[in-house]
Protein backbone atom coordinates (compact mmCIF):
# COMPACT_ATOMS: atom_id res chain seq x y z
CA UNK A 1 0.00 0.00 0.00
CA UNK A 2 2.86 2.62 0.71
CA UNK A 3 4.37 2.29 -2.53
CA UNK A 4 1.37 2.57 -4.05
CA UNK A 5 0.39 5.83 -2.60
CA UNK A 6 4.66 7.10 -3.57
CA UNK A 7 4.09 6.02 -7.27
CA UNK A 8 4.41 8.95 -9.65
CA UNK A 9 2.09 8.78 -12.45
CA UNK A 10 4.84 10.25 -15.23
CA UNK A 11 2.87 9.49 -18.48
CA UNK A 12 -0.81 9.88 -17.58
CA UNK A 13 -0.01 13.13 -15.44
CA UNK A 14 1.96 14.58 -18.59
CA UNK A 15 -0.29 13.87 -21.32
CA UNK A 16 -2.95 14.39 -19.37
CA UNK A 17 -1.35 18.08 -19.01
CA UNK A 18 -1.35 17.67 -22.72
CA UNK A 19 -3.94 14.90 -24.29
CA UNK A 20 -3.10 13.65 -27.59
CA UNK A 21 -6.95 14.14 -28.81
CA UNK A 22 -6.44 18.38 -27.96
CA UNK A 23 -2.71 18.33 -29.85
CA UNK A 24 -4.32 16.71 -33.15
CA UNK A 25 -7.05 19.22 -32.62
CA UNK A 26 -4.64 22.18 -32.17
CA UNK A 27 -3.00 20.71 -35.14
CA UNK A 28 -6.36 20.88 -37.36
CA UNK A 29 -7.33 24.37 -36.14
CA UNK A 30 -3.54 25.52 -36.98
CA UNK A 31 -2.69 24.11 -40.25
CA UNK A 32 0.55 22.44 -38.28
CA UNK A 33 -0.13 19.26 -39.71
CA UNK A 34 -1.76 18.69 -43.36
CA UNK A 35 -1.42 14.86 -43.34
CA UNK A 36 -0.40 12.54 -41.50
CA UNK A 37 2.95 11.66 -41.92
CA UNK A 38 5.96 10.10 -39.74
CA UNK A 39 6.08 13.13 -37.73
CA UNK A 40 3.29 12.81 -35.60
CA UNK A 41 2.11 16.51 -33.69
CA UNK A 42 2.23 14.88 -30.39
CA UNK A 43 5.71 13.30 -30.59
CA UNK A 44 6.55 16.68 -32.51
CA UNK A 45 5.74 18.35 -29.94
CA UNK A 46 6.67 16.77 -26.84
CA UNK A 47 10.69 16.28 -28.21
CA UNK A 48 10.68 19.93 -28.58
CA UNK A 49 8.91 20.96 -24.98
CA UNK A 50 11.33 18.20 -23.02
CA UNK A 51 14.31 18.82 -25.42
CA UNK A 52 15.27 22.35 -26.56
CA UNK A 53 13.58 23.47 -23.14
CA UNK A 54 16.17 21.77 -20.92
CA UNK A 55 19.26 22.56 -22.98
CA UNK A 56 19.88 19.55 -23.41
CA UNK A 57 19.45 19.92 -27.96
CA UNK A 58 19.92 23.28 -28.75
CA UNK A 59 19.28 23.34 -32.40
CA UNK A 60 17.28 21.73 -35.04
CA UNK A 61 19.39 19.02 -35.97
CA UNK A 62 19.47 17.86 -31.97
CA UNK A 63 15.95 17.98 -31.74
CA UNK A 64 15.46 15.84 -34.68
CA UNK A 65 18.43 13.70 -33.21
CA UNK A 66 16.00 13.42 -30.06
CA UNK A 67 13.37 12.48 -31.42
CA UNK A 68 14.73 9.37 -33.89
CA UNK A 69 15.77 8.10 -30.65
CA UNK A 70 12.55 8.17 -28.50
CA UNK A 71 10.21 7.20 -31.46
CA UNK A 72 12.52 5.14 -33.43
CA UNK A 73 11.88 6.94 -36.63
CA UNK A 74 14.06 7.70 -38.94
CA UNK A 75 14.01 10.81 -41.40
CA UNK A 76 15.30 13.35 -43.33
CA UNK A 77 16.54 16.48 -41.67
CA UNK A 78 14.73 18.47 -44.08
CA UNK A 79 11.21 16.75 -43.48
CA UNK A 80 11.70 17.39 -39.52
CA UNK A 81 13.23 21.33 -40.31
CA UNK A 82 10.22 22.20 -42.75
CA UNK A 83 7.73 21.40 -39.12
CA UNK A 84 8.86 24.97 -37.69
CA UNK A 85 6.22 26.71 -39.57
CA UNK A 86 4.34 29.63 -38.22
CA UNK A 87 1.48 27.23 -37.89
CA UNK A 88 3.44 25.10 -35.44
CA UNK A 89 4.32 28.37 -33.31
CA UNK A 90 0.22 28.95 -32.89
CA UNK A 91 -0.32 25.64 -31.78
CA UNK A 92 2.70 26.44 -28.91
CA UNK A 93 0.88 29.25 -28.44
CA UNK A 94 -2.06 27.55 -27.93
CA UNK A 95 -0.77 25.31 -25.88
CA UNK A 96 0.65 28.08 -23.46
CA UNK A 97 -3.04 29.54 -23.09
CA UNK A 98 -4.34 25.81 -22.17
CA UNK A 99 -1.43 25.79 -19.56
CA UNK A 100 -2.35 29.02 -18.24
CA UNK A 101 -6.32 28.48 -17.99
CA UNK A 102 -5.81 25.16 -16.69
CA UNK A 103 -2.64 26.50 -14.11
CA UNK A 104 -3.29 24.34 -10.71
CA UNK A 105 -4.37 26.05 -7.39
CA UNK A 106 -2.89 24.33 -4.55
CA UNK A 107 -4.04 23.81 -1.03
CA UNK A 108 -1.76 25.73 0.46
CA UNK A 109 -2.84 29.01 2.67
CA UNK A 110 -0.44 31.52 2.73
CA UNK A 111 0.31 32.63 6.11
CA UNK A 112 1.77 35.38 8.64
CA UNK A 113 1.89 39.16 6.66
CA UNK A 114 -0.09 37.24 4.08
CA UNK A 115 -2.55 35.45 5.60
CA UNK A 116 -5.29 38.26 4.96
CA UNK A 117 -4.57 37.69 0.91
CA UNK A 118 -6.02 35.17 -1.48
CA UNK A 119 -3.19 34.90 -3.01
CA UNK A 120 0.15 36.84 -4.24
CA UNK A 121 0.38 37.65 -7.52
CA UNK A 122 3.67 38.90 -8.61
CA UNK A 123 4.18 41.16 -12.35
CA UNK A 124 7.42 41.14 -13.88
CA UNK A 125 8.92 41.38 -17.61
CA UNK A 126 12.20 40.30 -18.50
CA UNK A 127 14.27 40.94 -21.76
CA UNK A 128 15.62 38.28 -24.37
CA UNK A 129 18.61 39.18 -26.69
CA UNK A 130 18.27 38.32 -29.94
CA UNK A 131 20.05 38.18 -33.35
CA UNK A 132 20.02 41.36 -35.06
CA UNK A 133 18.35 40.87 -38.03
CA UNK A 134 14.96 39.97 -36.04
CA UNK A 135 14.74 43.81 -35.45
CA UNK A 136 11.83 44.07 -37.98
CA UNK A 137 9.73 41.44 -35.88
CA UNK A 138 11.54 42.30 -32.45
CA UNK A 139 12.56 46.03 -32.27
CA UNK A 140 15.13 47.24 -29.58
CA UNK A 141 14.89 49.93 -27.27
CA UNK A 142 17.52 52.95 -28.32
CA UNK A 143 19.68 51.84 -25.31
CA UNK A 144 19.76 48.37 -25.68
CA UNK A 145 23.41 47.02 -26.88
CA UNK A 146 21.20 44.76 -29.65
CA UNK A 147 18.92 45.89 -32.02
CA UNK A 148 16.50 42.89 -31.73
CA UNK A 149 15.11 41.88 -28.16
CA UNK A 150 11.85 40.35 -27.04
CA UNK A 151 10.53 41.09 -23.66
CA UNK A 152 8.57 37.82 -21.81
CA UNK A 153 5.92 39.72 -19.79
CA UNK A 154 4.50 37.22 -16.31
CA UNK A 155 1.76 37.14 -14.01
CA UNK A 156 3.13 34.80 -11.26
CA UNK A 157 0.90 32.95 -8.78
CA UNK A 158 2.57 32.33 -5.47
CA UNK A 159 -0.06 30.58 -4.22
CA UNK A 160 -0.44 28.01 -7.51
CA UNK A 161 3.16 28.27 -7.98
CA UNK A 162 2.71 28.81 -11.58
CA UNK A 163 2.22 31.46 -14.04
CA UNK A 164 -1.22 33.17 -14.51
CA UNK A 165 -0.58 34.84 -17.73
CA UNK A 166 2.51 34.95 -20.36
CA UNK A 167 2.74 37.39 -22.86
CA UNK A 168 6.14 38.30 -25.65
CA UNK A 169 6.03 41.47 -27.03
CA UNK A 170 8.97 43.48 -28.50
CA UNK A 171 11.55 45.12 -25.93
CA UNK A 172 9.67 48.64 -26.67
CA UNK A 173 6.93 47.89 -24.93
CA UNK A 174 5.62 48.75 -21.82
CA UNK A 175 5.59 47.25 -19.07
CA UNK A 176 2.55 48.35 -17.11
CA UNK A 177 -0.02 48.36 -20.79
CA UNK A 178 0.60 44.40 -21.19
CA UNK A 179 -1.35 43.82 -17.84
CA UNK A 180 -5.42 43.04 -17.84
CA UNK A 181 -6.86 43.69 -14.70
CA UNK A 182 -10.53 42.13 -14.12
CA UNK A 183 -12.56 40.31 -11.45
CA UNK A 184 -9.54 37.84 -11.12
CA UNK A 185 -7.56 40.14 -8.75
CA UNK A 186 -10.44 40.07 -6.01
CA UNK A 187 -8.93 39.33 -3.24
CA UNK A 188 -5.47 38.94 -3.89
CA UNK A 189 -2.43 40.98 -3.21
CA UNK A 190 -0.67 42.41 -6.49
CA UNK A 191 3.31 43.21 -6.10
CA UNK A 192 4.88 45.67 -8.69
CA UNK A 193 8.01 47.16 -9.31
CA UNK A 194 8.19 51.00 -10.46
CA UNK A 195 7.94 50.11 -14.18
CA UNK A 196 3.81 49.81 -13.36
CA UNK A 197 3.70 52.97 -11.46
CA UNK A 198 0.32 54.02 -12.47
CA UNK A 199 -2.44 55.71 -10.75
CA UNK A 200 -4.94 54.23 -13.30
CA UNK A 201 -3.94 50.95 -12.93
CA UNK A 202 -4.18 51.22 -8.96
CA UNK A 203 -7.60 52.85 -9.46
CA UNK A 204 -8.93 49.73 -11.57
CA UNK A 205 -7.35 47.28 -9.45
CA UNK A 206 -9.30 48.86 -6.30
CA UNK A 207 -12.37 48.86 -8.11
CA UNK A 208 -12.24 45.05 -8.72
CA UNK A 209 -11.89 44.43 -5.24
CA UNK A 210 -8.17 43.57 -5.24
CA UNK A 211 -5.21 44.51 -3.07
CA UNK A 212 -2.19 46.37 -4.71
CA UNK A 213 1.90 47.15 -3.23
CA UNK A 214 4.20 48.94 -5.26
CA UNK A 215 7.49 50.87 -4.37
CA UNK A 216 6.41 55.15 -4.63
CA UNK A 217 8.09 56.95 -7.42
CA UNK A 218 11.00 59.65 -5.88
CA UNK A 219 9.16 62.14 -8.14
CA UNK A 220 5.12 61.32 -6.98
CA UNK A 221 4.29 64.24 -4.24
CA UNK A 222 0.63 63.57 -3.11
CA UNK A 223 -0.93 65.43 0.01
CA UNK A 224 -0.93 63.77 2.79
CA UNK A 225 -4.89 63.67 4.38
CA UNK A 226 -3.94 62.00 7.56
CA UNK A 227 -1.93 59.77 9.87
CA UNK A 228 -2.21 56.04 10.86
CA UNK A 229 -0.04 56.22 13.54
CA UNK A 230 0.81 58.83 16.46
CA UNK A 231 4.45 59.18 17.55
CA UNK A 232 4.80 61.25 21.57
CA UNK A 233 6.93 64.63 22.00
CA UNK A 234 6.81 67.36 19.57
CA UNK A 235 5.77 65.55 16.43
CA UNK A 236 5.95 67.31 12.70
CA UNK A 237 2.71 67.76 11.94
CA UNK A 238 2.17 66.56 8.08
CA UNK A 239 -1.49 66.69 7.82
CA UNK A 240 -2.05 68.80 4.64
CA UNK A 241 1.09 68.70 3.30
CA UNK A 242 2.94 67.79 0.09
CA UNK A 243 4.59 64.24 0.86
CA UNK A 244 7.84 65.41 -0.66
CA UNK A 245 7.87 68.92 1.48
CA UNK A 246 7.58 66.90 4.79
CA UNK A 247 10.22 63.73 4.32
CA UNK A 248 13.79 65.62 4.69
CA UNK A 249 11.84 67.02 7.99
CA UNK A 250 11.25 63.83 9.72
CA UNK A 251 13.21 61.85 11.94
CA UNK A 252 11.17 59.11 12.81
CA UNK A 253 11.82 55.38 11.40
CA UNK A 254 8.35 54.44 10.46
CA UNK A 255 5.94 56.59 8.20
CA UNK A 256 2.19 55.37 7.94
CA UNK A 257 -0.18 57.92 6.26
CA UNK A 258 -3.16 58.16 3.79
CA UNK A 259 -2.49 60.79 0.98
CA UNK A 260 -4.69 61.81 -1.87
CA UNK A 261 -3.66 61.66 -5.65
CA UNK A 262 -4.73 63.03 -8.56
CA UNK A 263 -4.56 61.19 -12.04
CA UNK A 264 -5.98 61.33 -15.16
CA UNK A 265 -8.53 58.00 -16.29
CA UNK A 266 -8.30 56.61 -19.96
CA UNK A 267 -9.38 58.53 -22.80
CA UNK A 268 -12.75 57.21 -23.86
CA UNK A 269 -14.99 58.46 -26.82
CA UNK A 270 -12.37 61.52 -27.27
CA UNK A 271 -12.76 62.55 -23.09
CA UNK A 272 -10.43 62.34 -20.54
CA UNK A 273 -12.18 62.92 -17.32
CA UNK A 274 -10.00 63.33 -14.13
CA UNK A 275 -10.09 61.35 -10.59
CA UNK A 276 -8.60 61.49 -7.62
CA UNK A 277 -8.30 58.47 -4.53
CA UNK A 278 -7.14 58.25 -1.05
CA UNK A 279 -4.11 55.71 -1.02
CA UNK A 280 -1.94 54.38 1.72
CA UNK A 281 2.06 55.54 1.90
CA UNK A 282 4.22 53.65 3.64
CA UNK A 283 8.28 54.77 4.36
CA UNK A 284 10.46 52.26 6.29
CA UNK A 285 14.18 53.63 6.91
CA UNK A 286 16.46 50.91 6.59
CA UNK A 287 18.81 51.12 9.53
CA UNK A 288 22.03 49.93 7.73
CA UNK A 289 21.99 53.07 5.28
CA UNK A 290 19.77 55.36 6.80
CA UNK A 291 17.73 55.11 3.42
CA UNK A 292 13.98 55.55 3.55
CA UNK A 293 12.17 53.77 1.38
CA UNK A 294 8.34 54.70 0.25
CA UNK A 295 6.14 52.13 -0.78
CA UNK A 296 1.80 52.94 -2.14
CA UNK A 297 -0.85 50.46 -0.99
CA UNK A 298 -4.60 50.50 -0.72
CA UNK A 299 -4.10 47.82 1.93
CA UNK A 300 -5.40 49.06 5.21
CA UNK A 301 -3.16 49.35 8.28
CA UNK A 302 -5.19 46.49 10.12
CA UNK A 303 -4.74 44.49 7.28
CA UNK A 304 -0.64 44.76 6.93
CA UNK A 305 1.03 46.59 9.36
CA UNK A 306 3.72 49.07 8.39
CA UNK A 307 6.61 47.11 9.47
CA UNK A 308 5.60 43.89 7.28
CA UNK A 309 5.41 46.04 4.55
CA UNK A 310 8.90 45.83 3.53
CA UNK A 311 9.00 42.43 3.94
CA UNK A 312 6.21 41.86 2.03
CA UNK A 313 7.54 43.42 -0.78
CA UNK A 314 10.75 41.93 -0.69
CA UNK A 315 8.60 38.47 -2.14
CA UNK A 316 8.25 40.60 -5.17
CA UNK A 317 11.95 38.54 -5.38
CA UNK A 318 10.22 35.24 -6.59
CA UNK A 319 9.63 36.26 -9.74
CA UNK A 320 13.45 37.44 -10.40
CA UNK A 321 14.34 33.91 -9.44
CA UNK A 322 11.72 32.60 -11.88
CA UNK A 323 13.26 34.60 -14.69
CA UNK A 324 16.90 33.42 -13.39
CA UNK A 325 15.77 29.43 -12.98
CA UNK A 326 13.89 29.96 -16.72
CA UNK A 327 17.32 31.84 -18.18
CA UNK A 328 19.77 29.22 -16.63
CA UNK A 329 17.51 25.77 -16.59
CA UNK A 330 15.33 26.17 -19.44
CA UNK A 331 17.93 28.11 -21.82
CA UNK A 332 15.27 30.83 -22.29
CA UNK A 333 17.63 33.35 -23.52
CA UNK A 334 19.72 31.35 -25.62
CA UNK A 335 18.08 31.28 -29.28
CA UNK A 336 20.10 30.21 -31.86
CA UNK A 337 17.89 31.12 -34.52
CA UNK A 338 17.41 34.05 -36.77
CA UNK A 339 14.44 32.60 -38.50
CA UNK A 340 11.04 34.26 -36.59
CA UNK A 341 8.84 31.51 -36.59
CA UNK A 342 11.74 29.08 -34.94
CA UNK A 343 12.51 31.55 -32.50
CA UNK A 344 9.00 32.59 -31.35
CA UNK A 345 8.53 28.56 -31.42
CA UNK A 346 11.46 27.69 -28.80
CA UNK A 347 10.50 31.00 -27.08
CA UNK A 348 7.10 28.96 -26.24
CA UNK A 349 8.42 25.86 -25.85
CA UNK A 350 10.87 27.15 -23.08
CA UNK A 351 7.17 28.54 -21.29
CA UNK A 352 6.04 24.73 -21.77
CA UNK A 353 9.04 23.65 -20.21
CA UNK A 354 8.62 25.18 -17.45
CA UNK A 355 4.94 24.83 -16.46
CA UNK A 356 5.58 20.69 -17.54
CA UNK A 357 8.47 20.88 -14.43
CA UNK A 358 6.53 23.02 -11.74
CA UNK A 359 3.24 20.27 -12.53
CA UNK A 360 5.50 17.62 -12.62
CA UNK A 361 6.86 18.71 -9.21
CA UNK A 362 3.88 19.13 -7.72
CA UNK A 363 3.23 15.75 -8.20
CA UNK A 364 6.46 15.18 -6.39
CA UNK A 365 5.73 17.52 -3.77
CA UNK A 366 2.59 15.49 -2.69
CA UNK A 367 4.44 12.37 -2.45
CA UNK A 368 6.74 13.91 0.03
CA UNK A 369 4.26 13.83 3.08
CA UNK A 370 5.81 15.70 5.98
CA UNK A 371 8.76 16.28 4.23
CA UNK A 372 6.95 18.39 0.79
CA UNK A 373 8.12 21.75 2.45
CA UNK A 374 11.62 20.61 1.19
CA UNK A 375 10.94 20.18 -2.06
CA UNK A 376 12.82 24.06 -3.36
CA UNK A 377 12.45 25.68 -6.95
CA UNK A 378 15.69 25.97 -8.17
CA UNK A 379 17.06 21.93 -6.63
CA UNK A 380 13.65 21.03 -8.53
CA UNK A 381 14.89 22.69 -11.63
CA UNK A 382 18.03 20.70 -11.63
CA UNK A 383 16.32 17.41 -11.18
CA UNK A 384 14.15 17.91 -14.35
CA UNK A 385 16.63 19.16 -16.38
CA UNK A 386 18.11 15.84 -15.75
CA UNK A 387 15.57 13.45 -16.16
CA UNK A 388 13.74 15.25 -18.82
CA UNK A 389 15.54 12.96 -21.82
CA UNK A 390 14.18 10.13 -19.82
CA UNK A 391 10.51 11.50 -19.83
CA UNK A 392 10.60 11.97 -23.16
CA UNK A 393 10.80 8.35 -23.68
CA UNK A 394 8.34 7.39 -20.94
CA UNK A 395 5.24 9.62 -23.09
CA UNK A 396 6.62 8.54 -26.75
CA UNK A 397 6.91 4.93 -25.97
CA UNK A 398 4.56 2.49 -24.90
CA UNK A 399 4.01 1.93 -21.50
CA UNK A 400 5.42 -2.02 -21.40
CA UNK A 401 8.15 -0.87 -22.68
CA UNK A 402 9.59 1.91 -19.86
CA UNK A 403 8.47 -0.25 -17.09
CA UNK A 404 12.22 -0.26 -16.02
CA UNK A 405 12.62 3.08 -16.54
CA UNK A 406 9.54 4.65 -14.72
CA UNK A 407 10.68 2.89 -11.62
CA UNK A 408 14.15 4.16 -11.51
CA UNK A 409 12.65 7.31 -12.23
CA UNK A 410 9.89 7.39 -9.86
CA UNK A 411 12.76 6.05 -6.52
CA UNK A 412 14.97 8.83 -7.90
CA UNK A 413 12.48 11.69 -8.06
CA UNK A 414 11.26 10.70 -4.46
CA UNK A 415 14.85 10.51 -3.25
CA UNK A 416 16.66 13.70 -4.49
CA UNK A 417 13.53 16.17 -4.54
CA UNK A 418 14.47 16.57 -0.62
CA UNK A 419 16.66 19.21 0.37
CA UNK A 420 19.48 18.00 2.68
CA UNK A 421 18.73 21.02 4.45
CA UNK A 422 16.16 21.07 6.48
CA UNK A 423 16.43 24.42 8.12
CA UNK A 424 16.43 26.33 4.99
CA UNK A 425 13.32 28.25 4.21
CA UNK A 426 12.54 29.43 0.70
CA UNK A 427 11.97 33.28 -0.01
CA UNK A 428 8.22 33.15 0.52
CA UNK A 429 8.52 30.82 3.91
CA UNK A 430 11.04 33.66 4.86
CA UNK A 431 8.33 36.60 4.07
CA UNK A 432 5.42 34.32 6.58
CA UNK A 433 7.57 33.71 9.22
CA UNK A 434 8.84 37.59 8.92
CA UNK A 435 12.69 36.15 8.93
CA UNK A 436 13.80 37.67 5.00
CA UNK A 437 16.58 40.13 5.43
CA UNK A 438 15.61 42.98 2.66
CA UNK A 439 17.82 43.10 -0.02
CA UNK A 440 17.50 46.61 -1.99
CA UNK A 441 15.58 46.21 -5.17
CA UNK A 442 14.57 49.19 -8.03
Amino acid sequence: MARRRSSIPLRSSLRKLFPASLLREWSVQTGAVQRHRKVGIEALFWTVVLGFGTGRQRSIAGLRRAFEKATGRTLAPSSFYKRFRPEFTALLKLAVGHAVDSALTTSRRLEGPLSGFRDLVLADATVLRLHSLLEHRWPATRTNHTRAAAKLHVVLSVRGASCQAVKITSERAADGRVLRIGPWVSGRLLLFDLGYFRYQLFSCITRNGGFFLSRLKSNANPTIVAINRTHRGRAVDVVGQPLQDVLDRLQRDVLDVMVRVHFRRRRYRGQQSGAEQILRVVGVRDPRTGQRRLYVTNVAPEALRAEDVQAVYAARWEVELLFREWKQHYRLDELPSRKPEIVEALLYASILTLVVSRRLGELVRQRLGKRRDRLRAHRWAKIFEAVAQDLLLVVLRRPRDTVVIRGILQRFLLRESIDPNANRRSLIQAVEAREHQYRMAA
